[in-house]
């Protein structure tokens, strides 16, 4: 049998390649990358709130994913905030000529990670839920970026 986009292994693995992506950024200088980017560095104490909301956002939302499949977007919204934050990593690489914290988890786990549930989801996800979860992943990751952008000023 074919595992199931809500299965609780392949679910919970999105929040655990979260986990390892915050130590690389923390541990690579991501906060202070950034000032590459926009500037000015996030202070190291709004990386550490950020990423504690975002990580306990995850995790409910990961339980609540496995439990209904009305609440199935809520994985689909993990899985697209993931890949959409994987793809930044690489073209932030790129456009700075230089090594974007983040990076290898965004290359090693989020990337086929969140595509291979994207792609379960795609073709087993009732009703609304896919293009729910997509535009929920979209938001909530462009909403981290501005509350991110705006603690760096």
């Amino acid at each position: 049998m074919r595992w199931h986009y809500r299965d609780r292994l392949p679910v919970w693995l999105l929040p655990l390649a979260y986990a390892c992506h915050i130590l690389e950024e923390w541990f690579g200088g991501f906060p202070e990358w950034l000032a590459i980017i926009v500037g000015s560095a996030l202070p190291r104490t709004a990386f550490v709130v950020i990423n504690a909301v975002a990580m306990t956002v995850m995790v409910l939302a990961a339980r609540a994913a496995t439990r209904r499949e009305s609440h199935g977007w809520m994985a689909i919204a993990i899985a697209t905030i993931l890949l959409v934050n994987g793809i930044a990593h690489v073209l932030g690489s790129l456009a700075t000529g230089t090594y974007s914290p983040g990076l290898i988890t965004g290359v090693v786990l989020y990337l086929p990670l969140a595509q291979l549930s994207l792609l379960r989801a795609w073709s087993q996800a009732e009703g609304e839920n896919f293009g729910r979860g997509v535009a929920a992943g979209f938001a909530l990751h462009a909403l981290v970026v501005v509350i991110a952008y705006a603690a760096s000023r």
